[in-house]
């Protein structure tokens, strides 16, 4: 018995004393777009007199989760005395688990966004064999090269309407985001406040949560925005609930309603549409054509065309669309013939068709 315990201590021993001959050196990767061959920037030391056989096993952690991703498991290799620092393909192949189905879809060498611990753990052998003799941990973060940049309003805007379209362009590279969505918050900014700090400090009028579309109305049942006020909006880029990349802030108002003009009170717009939303035909009478035309486009001079039932072309005309609503009148002249069915149509630039149709009718 006294031998057998002997035995066992004397093994206890030699384990203590490999472990305190090897000792763990980590480089923490710089914050941004980070491969996976970057994970294995590490140096080993070997404080004994001999040449020892090792492995090295890297857990990722996924701090919002505190949940495992992916682990790394390197072939056994030899570590001789001195420092050593760790090449690929020495170690490799390395043997990769994936335990998130978010890892196993993206990109073989990048890593999603999110904020991780890589945690590297030295056995002697193979990690079946004499235990682990030594371990540590560094942070890692992953963040895209590019936040999402806002598009339109543009910042300081004051626009026509109250129906505002926010846009907005994704952040890069996107094949970094298994889950990409994103946050829009709409806020009313005080005399006191700058942009960013109305952000930061008011309670949003307006909270888009989780948007796939890199697009959004402001709901039309959400709080009526004041003429006299300013607004801040800002997009947050999220890959699944782990915020991923803040655009700036901008700002913009709504300008005030304008007054009818004199003598034109009453008038019915005939107002454009693209694809099921055109509108039915609209049956006017006197001599002046009110449309009405909602641009998503900052300011540019746009051509109206207005062609008969037969598709000729009957009229032309120059005007300046700016963001929003717009309101333009067309006095029709001896060309256009009562009963007769015409069509108005406007392209954008982006080559979307917005028409409208409408009847002449005797006066």
């Amino acid at each position: 018995m006294r031998k057998l315990t002997s035995f066992f201590v004397l093994g206890w021993m030699g384990i203590f004393s490999v472990s305190a001959q090897v000792s763990l050196s980590l480089q923490e990767p710089p914050a941004g777009i980070v491969q996976k061959n970057q994970l294995w920037n590490l140096a080993l030391v070997n404080a004994g007199a001999g040449t020892l056989e090792l492995s090295v096993v890297m857990t990722l952690m996924d701090i919002s989760t505190n949940q495992p991703v992916l682990s790394g498991t390197t072939k056994t290799f030899f570590l001789p005395k001195g420092v050593k620092q760790i090449r690929l393909a020495e170690v490799g192949p390395i043997n990769y688990t994936y335990t998130s189905p978010i890892f196993s879809r993206l990109n073989e060498s990048l890593l999603p966004v999110g904020l991780y611990q890589a945690c590297y753990y030295v056995y002697g052998g193979n990690k079946d064999g004499e235990g682990i003799l030594a371990e540590d941990c560094v942070p890692v973060e992953v963040q895209p090269l590019s936040p999402p940049q806002l598009n339109f309003p543009a910042d300081s805007a004051i626009l026509s309407s109250k129906n505002i379209l926010f846009a907005w362009l994704p952040p890069t590279p996107a094949n970094l985001f298994a889950d990409l969505n994103y946050d829009l918050l709409v806020t009313e900014i005080r005399s006191d406040q700058t942009p960013a700090a109305a952000i930061q400090e008011n309670l949003p009028i307006y909270f888009g949560r989780q948007l796939k579309n890199i697009s959004s109305n402001f709901p039309a049942s959400g709080n009526k925005l004041d003429t006299a006020k300013w607004y801040a909006w800002q997009i947050i880029a999220k890959n699944g609930q782990t915020p991923a990349g803040f655009s700036e802030t901008w700002i913009f108002k709504i300008q005030p309603d304008k007054p009818e003009l004199p003598g034109r009170s009453g008038l019915l717009h005939v107002e454009l549409g693209t694809g099921s939303n055109i509108p039915a035909t609209v049956y006017i009478k006197g001599s002046v054509l009110a449309i009405k035309h909602y641009s998503f486009e900052t300011d540019r001079v746009g051509e109206f065309r207005i062609t008969d039932e037969k598709g000729g072309l009957v009229k032309s005309f120059k005007k300046k669309i700016a963001y929003g609503d717009n309101y333009i009148q067309f006095e029709l002249d001896r060309k256009f013939q009562a009963d007769t069915y015409y069509t108005i149509e406007f392209i954008d630039t982006h080559a979307i068709r917005y028409s409208a149709s409408f009847v002449l009718e005797q006066n």
